[in-house]
This record gives structure tokens, C-alpha cells and sequence, in this order.
């Protein structure tokens, strides 16, 4: 089936592994389809000695992409003094991740969450008096210009285009959903954070949004990303949480949990057409982060149950929040967690983001790591076959069917996985 090209990507006669698109149905490289795995490790949560090392182990997990945020509160506490020292050196960690070949996605914000406190933002800049954040309110768009140019001036040189790492760029976060605004107010501002990114430098082959719970996604200007968890610990309740529909083959894609503890009435509809645009994941639990009153143990099974689901489900990008756990960096004047004494419902740990992740954090790799490997070895192995097939359930609505039936009960048999989709 002809598949509709998207207008992201890059293209390098020179060298044809460096160049990238996307279709409506999945990424290409090369001109080849290709289901990346991507995970998320924040170079700012780790000890900067010790991060080529951590790169490695995610190289050797068959992680193909890399995502971090870059938190505005770690580089800029106090307004007008910006620490890119030690773990807080994204233009060293970037080198790194060019040594290791490990491509990059940068998560700028300027709105982020991650469990920061202010979701990112500096207490200075939330406590500026008549400033309406997250908003196309000309002050605060001003401090968020300048902003994405600090991060840029650590950034240039290592852009897709200059032979470096970042392949893209993520503009805000749960827009529209956790915060922000909705309609087409929302879809303006998005715009124009995009465009502002844009003139400082970010021009990158792909940009994305989160999509899920009616977050914004302007149609044609970003592809949307979703996620889904094993259990919500950002929940004000210490109940058995209910049936996870992470855990079907199915056509819903949202995890309607996501960003409960911060969203506004939720929206019941994507903002965006879905049809028009692949599946892709940005957050998929590689664990999960505790808070003080809800402290759920992940179990290897629980993250390669959900790994399974969304790649019977059309799946086509594998992307996971957090991959790699670490450690919240101290702090000029306080620390940086998230907690009710911040104005946030739940209090997280003050230091620790270990997020019962893939790879500690500190480092330790976890039983996880060893059963979601063979996954990603499948797709590294397989992904261009499995990207051009199709999702469709029994009974005639549209379980993954492959174009040629031969070779897809090898493909699955290879990783364990016959018998799990009824052909």
C-alpha cells in the first residue's frame, strides 16, 4: 500500500543512513521503513563522569534513539544566571552521545513536568508579577525566546543537519491537557512555540507533541506521541486502580490516566486526526516513579506484557519514560522535586528518580533490561516488515496482519510471540 509522506525529515545524498522521513504509518530511514526504540535518560538526573558509560548500556539494551528533557529550573534558577556545568553540560553530553552514534531527542519545553518541580519552570519565572506562562502573552514569550537560545547555543553543532545527533525536537508538553490553553488559542500558541524553537536555531527533521487526553497537536506542524503506564502513582488515591486497557490489543491508543493529577476537565476527543498520522510512543512506562502515598512495584512482566499490546496494536515507534532512572540534582536555594509545599497534589522523593526503570538510577541494569531486549532485537531485525503491516481485531475490525502471511509466524515464533495474534 502507497503510504502518504509527512513534510518531516532530512534528506543526505551524501551519506543515505543519515537520511529520514516519515509516512503516515511510520518513520524511514534510508528511504526503509523503521520502528525505532527510544528511551528516555535526563543527563541532568546523572553524574556527567559516568554518562558515556550509561549510553552504552541503553546502545547495548537496542535503544536507537535517546530522549531527554532539558529542565529550565536546572540551568537557571536564578533569573539571569545559567549553569551548564557537570551533569548540567547539555553541549558535553550531546559530544557524548555523537561518540557513542547514539541519535537524540531533545525535549526543550519550555513547559516540561518530569516530575520537576514547576514542571520545569524556574520559581523566579512563575513568580514574575502580570506573567501568564504557557501562554502567547508577549513577557512570557520573551523569557521563553531567550531561553530556547541558551539551549541552543549548547546545542549548535549537533544538530541532524551538522553530522551531529538530534534528530528532533519535542515543542511543550500535555499541552492543552495538564494546563495551557485549548481550542484554537492552543493551537496558535503551539505554533508559535514551535516557530520561536525554530528561530533559535532548532530546525531538526522531526518535531513532535504529546496527544494524549486532548493535548494540542496543530495538524501538519508536529507528529503526536502517546504513552501508556502500568499504574498511576499521581493519583490521590491509594485504591486498586482499575482494568488497564494498556494490557488489550486495541484501537484505543490513549491511557486516559496520564496527567490526571494536573488536567483540566478531560477532553474525550484526539485534537488531531489519527488516521493521518503513525502510532507512535513516547511514554511508554519502562516503570514507574512512587510518590509518598502510592508506591506501586513494577514487575518485568508488567512492562513486556504493555510492550507486546502496543506492537500488536500498530505500534510503530517504541519509546520509553524513563529507560534510565537518576538522581534530582541539588539545588542554589532549595531542592527540585516536585511536592504539595510546591503547589504540585503529591509529594515525590526528593532525590531519587529511579523510576524502576530498564537501567537504575545509579546505573544498576535490571531484570527488565534482559526481557525487553529481545523485543528490540526483533524490531531491529524485522522492523521494516512489521512497520507496513496492518492492525486489525477479529471479526473484521481493523489485529496486525502482515501483506506476506509467509514469514510472520517465523517472525513471531522467533521471539516467542506465536499463537499470541490469531492470524
Amino acid at each position: 500500500m502507497k503510504r502518504k509522506k509527512l513534510p518531516f525529515g532530512y534528506d543526505d545524498p551524501s551519506c543515505p543512513e543519515r537520511t529520514l522521513g516519515a509516512t503516515d504509518r511510520y518513520l524511514t530511514r534510508n528511504g526503509r521503513p523503521w520502528i525505532p526504540v527510544m528511551g528516555e535518560f535526563h543527563f541532568s538526573r546523572f553524574r556527567s563522569e559516568f554518562w558515556e558509560e550509561e549510553i552504552e548500556k541503553m546502545k547495548a539494551g537496542e535503544v536507537q534513539i535517546l530522549a531527554t528533557y532539558v529542565f529550565w529550573i536546572h540551568h537557571e534558577e536564578k533569573e539571569g544566571e545559567w549553569n551548564f556545568e557537570g551533569q548540567r553540560n547539555l553541549r558535553e553530553f550531546l559530544g557524548i552521545c555523537r561518540k557513542c552514534e547514539m541519535p537524540v531527542f531533545l525535549r526543550i519545553g519550555p513547559w516540561s513536568h518530569g516530575e520537576c518541580r514547576n514542571g520545569g519552570f524556574p520559581d523566579w519565572l512563575i513568580q514574575k508579577e502580570g506573567i501568564e506562562v504557557r501562554t502567547d502573552q508577549p513577557l512570557y514569550l520573551s523569557y521563553v525566546k531567550r531561553f530556547f537560545e541558551k539551549i541552543y547555543g549548547q546545542t549548535d553543532g549537533f544538530l541532524w543537519k551538522q553530522g551531529g545527533p538530534v534528530l528532533g525536537i519535542q515543542v511543550e508538553n500535555e499541552y492543552g491537557h495538564c494546563g495551557g490553553l485549548t481550542g484554537e488559542a492552543g493551537v496558535r500558541h503551539m505554533k508559535t512555540i514551535k516557530q520561536l524553537a525554530k528561530e533559535a536555531g532548532f530546525r531538526v527533521p522531526y518535531y513532535t507533541a504529546t496527544g494524549w487526553g486532548g493535548a494540542i497537536v496543530p495538524e501538519g506542524e508536529m507528529l503526536p506521541v502517546l504513552g501508556g503506564y502500568c499504574d498511576a502513582p499521581w493519583e490521590q488515591h491509594i485504591h486498586e486502580m482499575p482494568l488497564n486497557a494498556n494490557y488489550l490489543f486495541s484501537h484505543n491508543k490513549d491511557d486516559g490516566s496520564i496527567g490526571s493529577d494536573l488536567q483540566k476537565e478531560r477532553e474525550q476527543e484526539f485534537t488531531y486526526d489519527t488516521e493521518k498520522y503513525p502510532y507512535f510512543t513516547a511514554e511508554l512506562g519502562g516503570g514507574v516513579q512512587v510518590t509518598m502515598h502510592r508506591r506501586p512495584v513494577v514487575d518485568k512482566k508488567d512492562t513486556c506484557a504493555m510492550v507486546i499490546c502496543k506492537l500488536g496494536s500498530g505500534a510503530n515507534l517504541l519509546g520509553y519514560y524513563m529507560y534510565h532512572g537518576g538522581t534530582n540534582p541539588k539545588g542554589k536555594y532549595s531542592t527540585l522535586q516536585e511536592s504539595k509545599d510546591t503547589g504540585y497534589l503529591n509529594d515525590l522523593p526528593v532525590y531519587s528518580y529511579d523510576f524502576q526503570a530498564p537501567v537504575g538510577e545509579y546505573g544498576r541494569i535490571h531484570d527488565v533490561f534482559y526481557h525487553l531486549r529481545p523485543y528490540h532485537l526483533m524490531l531491529k531485525e524485522f522492523g521494516s516488515m512489521m512497520a507496513e503491516t496492518e492492525f486489525i481485531l477479529p471479526g473484521g475490525r481493523q489485529v496486525r496482519s502482515a501483506h506476506i502471511q509467509s514469514g510472520w509466524t517465523d517472525l513471531l515464533s522467533a521471539v516467542g510471540r506465536k499463537n499470541i495474534v490469531s492470524m
